[in-house]
């Protein structure tokens, strides 16, 4: 590798590093966070709503297409048929569903702790 190669690879770091040094600034200046604080509290109420419906989904009774309820008719329906290979895939989509639940439920904790923070700030 020539030394000309090199000078021109380190100028053009250089110039990286110096376009990318406003940037930065911009994320350590107290409006730019207010402003992304702004918009993360508005989105609250969206998000927190968006999980219940998903909650409300998954624990819907057998109807509700892609409760745990619904799941279970499916994979007896499988069972009966004789389609093993079917009734294990639901089985396993069962199982991904009921350790959502879990997930779902802390995340609507921290949401309502967002919110709370959210309502403290004003």
């Amino acid at each position: 590798m020539s030394f000309r190669r090199i000078a021109i690879g380190a100028g053009l770091a250089g110039a990286m590093l110096l376009a990318a040094v406003p940037a930065m600034a911009a994320d350590t200046d107290p409006e730019h966070f207010e402003e992304r604080l702004d918009r993360a509290c508005a989105r609250i109420p969206n998000i927190t709503s968006r999980v219940e419906n998903a909650l409300a989904r998954i624990n819907g009774d057998a109807a509700t297409r892609g409760s745990i309820a619904w799941l279970e008719v499916r994979q007896a329906e499988a069972q009966e048929n004789g389609r093993d290979q079917l009734a294990d895939l639901i089985d396993i989509r069962i199982d991904i569903r009921t350790e959502r639940i879990d997930v779902l439920e802390l995340r609507l904790d921290f949401l309502a702790e967002a919110a709370e923070a959210c309502e403290a700030r004003g």
